[in-house]
């Protein structure tokens, strides 16, 4: 019976990790930021993040020197570089995005 609880837990984990995720919780400051006119009233604007802190899930862990590479899509066009930006990245679809 041992054996079977043991087996039936080892299962569930690795599942759960083949179905993992990678993400981070993070607190830092806009850089690089970049507008670009694409129409006469529209911008594509994006930019990269100088992380302060930067908490990789035990879980799923994703890479800060991977997260440091990635430039973020700012769809409202408001930020500008030494903006102060929080929250959790989460690698959906094969891109780093900002939950």
């Amino acid at each position: 019976m041992k054996n079977l609880v043991l087996a039936i837990g080892f299962l569930f984990s690795a599942g759960s990790a083949l179905a993992c995720n990678p993400e981070a919780q993070f607190i830092g400051k806009v850089t690089e930021y970049k507008k670009v006119r694409i129409d006469q009233n529209m911008f594509d604007c994006s930019f990269k993040i100088n992380y302060t802190d930067y908490r990789a899930s035990m879980v799923c862990p994703l890479s800060e020197s991977e997260a440091s590479t990635t430039e973020f899509v700012d769809a409202s066009c408001s930020l500008k570089d030494g903006d102060a930006v929080s929250g959790y990245l989460v690698v959906q679809d094969g891109q780093i995005v900002i939950e």
